[in-house]
């Protein structure tokens, strides 16, 4: 198989090839490697060395991959290449580095991948595995397929994905999972490494507000490095202003430290006290509750998602509206 081109990079004077997948936005030189290690650059331009080659592929509920509003009780099929945007995910990240071995190089064509998803019954498709910035010629190819046959699409992405990626991608794109690691500079230096954080929430209220992608946030809460009060409440602050309160942030242990399970308990308290409707921890059996009336609306039980107290989208027992995706036809309403 051929290894295909980069779409997206300018070609420079100097002979490097800017990239544009992600927002290091790298500048390459013919045998040059990108932060990535999946994209390399030759005399024609920058090579595509993971492009169809699979990390990850399972079909899971839509629950597993921190999804829990959008078309809640239906399975999909989770996808994923190699190669991160972070530096830290590189050294701690399961799908940096592409196997040498290649018996362990498997190769899904895109087209195949799409006609899975249908094939068995899944209400779509996720990138669960890597980051989708860094293979992104494939994700579009996917999205693009998967939509054809009338199928949801969503991302599990730290956000890196640049404008032009975006709106590449935006019109074929449901939903993200956004990975928000913290909300301030020493943060992201510690367990984010992107020089530019505040970017990545300019690249999600662009998805929620141009493309009315559906957003749910996760962040991983550290003792000691992102769980001061003052960043939590500018945290949730940014979710409420940009997002809206009927945005559900999951909020998980990032450590085994001590002082981090008191750490997550004290960031939901500020998430409600601000005015978050949906705060989800790591507590078996969660349940989601119209924000009006308290009326169980989603039931969670060993795993198991279940819509209960709905009718026609709107809570059964007051018809206020929680803002839920479940049809892909229903235009998201405004997060006021």
């Amino acid at each position: 198989m051929d290894t295909p081109l980069a779409e997206l990079l300018t070609p420079n004077d100097d002979g490097a090839f800017h990239c544009a997948a992600c927002q290091w936005r790298c500048a390459l030189r013919p045998g040059e490697t990108g932060r990535c290690q999946v994209r390399v650059a030759t005399d024609e331009g920058i090579s595509l060395l993971g492009y169809g080659m699979i990390s990850g592929a399972s079909i899971c509920p839509i629950e597993d991959n921190r999804l829990w509003h959008f078309f809640p009780d239906t399975m999909m099929l989770a996808i994923g290449s190699w190669g991160y945007a972070s530096t830290v995910d590189q050294q701690r990240g399961p799908y940096a580095a592409i196997p040498e071995d290649p018996t362990k190089q498997r190769r899904l064509d895109a087209e195949r991948a799409a006609n899975f998803a249908l094939e068995r019954l899944c209400r779509g498709v996720v990138w669960a595995y890597g980051e989708p910035a860094v293979a992104h010629e494939y994700v579009l190819a996917l999205l693009q397929l998967s939509r054809a046959s009338s199928r949801v699409t969503a991302l599990v992405t730290t956000g890196v994905l640049t404008t032009e990626a975006l709106e590449e991608l935006g019109p074929y794109l449901d939903a993200i999972s956004f990975d928000l690691r913290g909300f301030s500079d020493a943060s992201y230096t510690r367990l984010g490494g992107l020089p530019n954080w505040r970017d990545a929430l300019a690249i999600i209220a662009e998805a929620h507000d141009r493309y009315h992608c559906h957003i749910e946030v996760t962040t991983r809460i550290h003792h000691g490095v992102n769980d001061s009060p003052e960043e939590l409440r500018e945290l949730v602050e940014w979710i409420m202003a940009t997002l809206g309160p009927y945005t559900p942030w999951h909020l998980l242990p990032g450590d085994a430290g001590s002082g981090t399970a008191s750490s997550v308990v004290r960031a939901r308290r500020i998430g409600h006290e601000n005015g978050l409707h949906y705060i989800y921890t790591t507590e078996a059996n969660q349940t989601t509750r119209c924000p009006a009336c308290q009326a169980t609306l989603i039931t969670r039980v060993n795993g198991m998602a279940r819509v209960v107290g709905m009718k026609d989208g709107m809570c059964e027992t007051c018809g206020h509206d929680p803002q839920l995706q479940l049809s892909i036809f229903k235009a998201r309403t405004s997060s006021s």
